[in-house]
C-alpha cells in the first residue's frame, strides 16, 4: 500500500513486499524534496550513495529503519485521529444540550424549535429576582431588630443591598413601624451616638406636623414609638422634635427653645395629671402650668390661649401609645403583635361565666394572659384549620374549627405542664362593636385555611363509612364570595304576608343558589361560620322565567320554577333593577332569552296556577 502527499513533500511507504511502482527494489531511504521539506523516497542509485558497505547489511539496517518509521507513523496517526474524534464529541454533546435546552418535539417526532429568552429577559429576570431577595430581607430584618437593632443595621446591610446609613435606616424603621419593638425604637433613637441621632433626624422627616398644635404633633410622634424614661434621653428626642416642628410651623414660635420647653412641659403635665399615685388636690391647676411656662419663647409669654386649649387636651385625653404596644413583652414573640386588647372569654359547663383576659395575636396563633405583663400565656390556640365570625351576641366574636372537630389549642396549668384543649370552639366578646369588628377582620385575615385539612376530614369520613360504620359529615357548609347580596320584601307559599329578608346569592361552577335570611348578621354568620342560619333557598338554574307586575306601591318580581312560583317586592326602581339584572346572569334560561332577543319580563303577566311538588321545587323554606 502506498500513500502520497504530495503538498507536504512527504511520502510513506510499505514494506518489501509491495511492488515498486517503477520496477526499483523497494527500498526506503531519505531524502530532500524539490520544496525542501524531509521526505522519505525511493531510491534507485547506489552509485550517489557513499556507503560501500555490503548489499545484505545495507539492506538489514534499511528495514529496521522502515520498521521504526512505521511505527512511529502509526502511532502519531492514532493520537491525532484520538485528538479529532474527542473534539468531535465535544462539539456533539454541546450540540446536544442546545438541542435539548431549546428545542422539543411534537407528537409525531418532528423537532420544533423554542426561541431562548433574549438578553433583556434575562436581565429583567434578575433584576426581579434580586429585587425579591432585597424585599425578604427587609422583612427578615425586623426578628433581627426587635432582639438587638445593631443586628438588623448589620443584616440589611449584607443582604438586602443597601448601605444602610442614618436615612436609609430611617426610612426602614418607618416603614415597619408596625411590626417593630416601640421599646427598642425609643431605646436606639434616644441613643446619644451620632449614628443614632442622625437616624433620629432623618425619622422625624417622615412626620408632617403641618397646621398642628403641639401637643397633638407630641401625641402623634409618641404612638410611633416608646419614650424612655432618663431625663437626658427625653431631653435629646424633645430637642429634634421642637427643630422638626418649627420646620413644619414657622410662624408658631420665635424660637425652637420655646417649643422645646413647652413640649417638656406638656410630658411634665401628662404625667402628673393621669399619674394615680398623685392624690387630686395636688394635681398642676391650669393657673399653675400658665405660670411654668412665662418667658419661654425668647423671653415673651406663650398665648394664654394656646396654653389653655393644651392643658383642656392632655386633661381630658391623655398621651397614650396603642393599647397592643403598652404592654409590650420582652418575648420575641409578643414583640410588635398583630393586635392585643382586652376580651372577653366564655367559659364551659352549665354555669358560664365571662372572664376578662387579655389577647395577644401573633404569627397566626391567638395567646390569652391573666395580665399583660405575664411572660407565660394561659392558652395557646393556633388558627390553623379555623373559622372566625360574629357571634349571636352583638359584641361576641365566635371561633370553630373548620371541620366541625375540636380545635386545636393547648392551656398552659398552674404547674408549668401543658393540657391539650378539647373544645370545638370559642366565644369571646369586645367591651364595644367596633372592637369586635377590628378583632374579627384582623382573624380572619390570619387564619391559615389550607385544603389539605379538608381532604384530611374527608378521607376520615370515607373511611369510617367504608369500614361499616355511620359517620354524619359534621364540616360546616364551605361557600364562595357572594355574588350578589340585598334586601327584598318576600311573600310566602303558604303565608301571603310579605316580610324583609336579606337575600344572597352564591356561585359556583355547578350551581347558583339564592338563599335568604332574617337578618345581615344571620347572613354573615353563615359565610364566616358556615351555620345555617339561612331561612330558604332557590337553585336558580331551575328558573324558567321572570315576571313584573304592579302591585300599589310595590312592584312584585315573581321568579318562576317548574313547581313553584316566588314571589319578591321592592318599592326603589333601582333596587328592582339591580336585582332584575342579577337574576338575568344568574339564570342560565333567563340569560339565553335575553341574548337571544326575548324580554325576561312580562308585565302582562297574571297569577297563574302551578302545579308543584315539594320534593322536586330544587328550593325550600324552613
Amino acid at each position: 500500500m502506498l500513500a502520497r502527499r504530495e503538498d507536504e513533500g512527504v511520502t510513506l511507504g510499505g514494506g518489501a513486499d509491495d511492488p515498486p511502482s517503477d520496477g526499483s527494489k523497494g527500498s526506503f531511504g531519505i531524502g530532500s524534496t524539490k520544496s525542501g521539506h524531509l521526505s522519505v523516497d525511493d531510491d534507485d542509485s547506489d552509485a550517489e550513495s557513499s556507503d560501500f558497505r555490503p548489499e545484505g547489511e545495507k539492506d538489514d539496517e534499511r528495514g529496521i529503519f522502515v520498521g521504526l518509521i512505521r511505527v512511529l507513523a502509526s502511532g502519531l496517526l492514532e493520537v491525532i485521529e484520538k485528538l479529532f474524534n474527542s473534539r468531535d464529541d465535544a462539539e456533539a454533546s454541546s450540540r446536544n444540550q442546545t438541542v435539548s435546552s431549546q428545542d422539543s418535539f411534537s407528537p409525531d417526532g418532528k423537532r420544533r424549535t423554542r426561541r431562548s429568552c433574549s438578553t433583556a429577559m434575562s436581565k429583567e429576570i434578575r433584576r426581579k429576582s434580586l429585587v425579591m431577595r432585597c424585599q425578604k430581607a427587609r422583612k427578615d430584618a425586623v426578628v433581627k431588630f426587635n432582639t438587638k437593632p445593631k443586628l438588623a443595621i448589620e443584616y440589611l446591610r449584607e443582604h438586602a443591598g443597601i448601605i444602610c446609613n442614618p436615612s436609609e435606616f430611617a426610612e426602614w424603621i418607618y416603614e415597619f413601624i408596625e411590626s417593630l419593638s416601640k421599646k427598642k425604637i425609643g431605646e436606639f433613637l434616644g441613643s446619644s451616638s451620632d449614628y443614632n441621632v442622625t437616624t433620629l433626624e432623618n425619622f422625624l422627616r417622615f412626620h408632617d406636623f403641618t397646621e398642628l398644635s403641639l401637643s397633638d404633633a407630641l401625641r402623634q410622634l409618641l404612638r410611633t414609638f416608646r419614650l424612655p424614661g432618663e431625663a437626658q434621653v427625653i431631653d435629646r428626642i424633645l430637642e429634634r422634635f421642637a427643630k422638626r416642628f418649627i420646620e413644619c410651623n414657622p410662624k408658631s414660635f420665635r424660637s425652637e427653645d420655646g417649643a422645646y420647653v413647652l413640649a417638656f412641659s406638656i410630658i411634665m403635665l401628662n404625667t402628673d395629671l393621669h399619674n394615680k399615685s398623685i392624690p387630686e388636690h395636688k394635681k398642676m391647676k391650669l393657673q399653675e402650668f400658665i405660670r411654668n411656662n412665662r418667658g419661654i419663647d425668647d423671653g415673651q409669654d406663650p398665648p394664654k390661649e394656646m396654653l389653655e386649649r393644651i392643658y383642656i387636651n392632655i386633661r381630658d385625653e391623655e398621651i397614650l401609645m396603642n393599647e397592643s404596644d403598652m404592654y409590650e413583652s420582652d418575648v420575641v414573640t409578643f414583640i410588635a403583635p398583630h393586635k392585643a386588647g382586652w376580651l372577653e372569654k366564655k367559659g364551659q359547663g352549665r354555669v358560664t361565666k365571662w372572664k376578662k383576659h387579655w389577647f395577644v395575636l401573633a404569627d397566626s396563633c391567638l395567646y390569652y394572659f391573666l395580665k399583660p405583663t405575664d411572660d407565660n400565656p394561659r392558652c395557646i390556640i393556633p388558627l390553623d384549620n379555623t373559622r372566625v365570625g360574629r357571634g349571636m351576641g352583638r359584641l361576641e366574636i365566635e371561633l370553630t374549627g373548620a371541620d366541625g372537630e375540636v380545635m386545636k389549642s393547648a392551656k398552659n396549668l398552674p404547674d408549668g405542664s401543658m393540657e391539650i384543649g378539647d373544645r370545638k370552639g370559642f366565644i369571646l366578646r369586645a367591651p364595644t362593636s367596633e372592637l369586635r369588628e377590628e378583632w374579627v377582620n384582623v382573624l380572619q385575615i390570619n387564619m391559615n385555611r389550607s385544603p389539605i385539612h379538608k381532604r384530611i376530614h374527608e378521607r376520615k369520613v370515607n373511611e369510617w363509612n367504608a369500614t361499616g360504620g355511620s359517620v354524619k359529615d359534621t364540616a360546616p357548609i364551605e361557600l364562595p364570595p357572594a355574588k350578589a347580596e340585598g334586601w327584598l320584601k318576600k311573600r310566602g307559599e303558604n303565608n301571603t304576608g310579605w316580610r324583609m329578608r336579606y337575600f344572597c346569592v352564591f356561585e359556583d361552577k355547578d350551581s347558583c343558589m339564592l338563599y335568604y335570611y332574617g337578618s345581615k348578621e344571620m347572613a354573615q354568620r353563615m359565610i364566616d361560620l358556615g351555620d345555617e342560619t339561612h331561612k330558604g333557598c332557590l337553585d336558580l338554574h331551575r328558573v324558567e322565567k321572570m315576571v313584573v307586575a304592579k302591585d300599589g306601591d310595590d312592584v312584585v318580581l315573581d321568579l318562576i320554577t317548574a313547581n313553584r312560583i316566588w314571589h319578591f317586592s321592592t318599592t326603589e326602581k333601582d333596587v328592582l333593577a339591580y336585582w332584575m339584572s342579577v337574576f338575568t346572569n344568574s339564570c342560565p334560561l333567563l340569560k339565553d332569552r335575553s341574548a337571544s332577543g326575548n324580554s325576561a319580563s312580562d308585565a302582562s303577566y297574571k297569577t297563574a296556577q302551578v302545579a308543584f311538588e315539594r320534593v322536586d321545587s330544587r328550593g325550600y323554606s324552613l
